[in-house]
């Protein structure tokens, strides 16, 4: 799988995170990056992963792999 860069403007660091929101629940939800693209998430890498927010009112869901 060759890298993917950060969904960000201006950002030209590796994503290592897939972002995406479920607007019916008012929720986003932030895991490992995805094994593909996909037209409807973002990828971001480290520093915007760590640092994103949502809107008041949602919640985030994260998930991390344990153990690795």
């Amino acid at each position: 799988m060759s890298p993917r860069p950060c969904s960000k403007v201006a950002c030209n660091h590796t994503a290592v995170a897939t972002l995406t929101y479920v607007y019916a629940d008012s929720m986003a939800v932030l895991g490992p990056l995805s094994q593909k693209a996909e037209p409807h998430s973002y990828d971001l890498c480290t520093k915007h992963a760590e640092r994103m927010s949502v809107p008041q009112g949602w919640q985030v869901i994260r998930h991390v792999v344990l153990g690795s």
